[in-house]
């Protein structure tokens, strides 16, 4: 999620990537709409794919400098791509003893910064596995909401934080969003879950769908934040410029990682 950036001049301009984002937004939405409707192993082949670009994409935050021949990136992809296969092919936690020997090998061969890649992995493999469990165990409803939440986390902050402004969340990490845009993400996801009961008809109390929109949408910010610690350490602006408007994968979506995440927690527990 992109709070305000600071641009008092011209309030045009506070808006003047939205176009681009939009174009973005929509080609990404109509593709992943495609994937999870037909579900099984399109969603699986879009998710290895997904979960083979942010591996990439995540690893060039731990070692910016390091080459795409190095060892530890193939290490890394394989692992997180191969998680998401084991999960469709065994289920859920057999995804966990594939990002466990990945972290074998880099220990192995003694390759920089094996806590962080490996950490990294478990990252990334818990929550793209995750969304295949769900789409397949659950349906398409869980997935609808999950996603809408953290769209909508997204546009409540993004409009709420350029127009209203003000005092800033955590400028240390994040110098561009601001407590109104996080209050605004809050409210945006309060509605959707209010939408999600009353107009899909889902099975969960208007309460439960408002207090667990909220929570997922603080997960979403959680790890937009997350993300952000890890450029700003990195010294880099965007994870990758593969998404035009929006920079990389893991910069579109960091918060829906964190948010299914805590959405598959909440399952387990028996809460979802």
């Amino acid at each position: 999620m992109d709070d305000p950036v600071e641009t008092p001049e011209k309030p045009a301009g506070k808006f003047a990537d939205l176009w681009v984002r939009i174009a973005s937004a929509v080609a990404m939405s109509a593709i992943g709409a495609i994937v999870f409707w037909k579900g099984g192993d399109y969603v699986a082949a879009l998710l290895v794919i997904v979960g083979g670009l942010m591996a990439w994409e995540f690893r060039r935050l731990i070692l910016p400098d390091a080459s795409n021949k190095d060892m530890g990136l193939w290490v890394m992809v394989a692992g997180t791509s191969g998680a998401v296969v084991a999960a469709n092919l065994f289920g859920f936690w057999l995804a966990f003893p594939i990002v466990a020997l990945a972290a074998a090998i880099l220990w192995q061969i003694k390759h920089k910064r094996p806590l962080w890649i490996s950490a990294g992995m478990i990252y990334l493999a818990t929550p793209l596995a995750a969304l295949l469990v769900i789409r397949e165990d659950m349906g398409l409803g869980p997935v609808l909401w999950l996603v809408g939440v953290v769209i909508a986390s997204d546009v409540g902050g993004y409009f709420a934080g350029r127009m209203l402004g003000g005092p800033k969340f955590w400028p240390a990490i994040s110098p561009k969003k601001t407590w109104s845009g996080t209050a605004g993400g809050w409210a945006l996801a309060l509605v959707y879950g209010v939408f999600y009961k009353l107009v899909m008809g889902a099975d969960i109390t208007v309460l439960d769908a408002m207090l667990y929109s909220v929570l997922l949408a603080m997960a979403a910010q959680a790890g937009d934040l997350f993300e952000s610690w890890l450029k700003r350490k990195a010294g880099i602006k965007d994870a990758s410029n593969l998404i035009p408007g929006h920079g990389g994968l893991l910069d579109r979506f960091d918060g829906l990682l964190a948010a299914t995440s805590l959405f598959m927690l909440l399952h387990l527990l028996g809460a979802l």
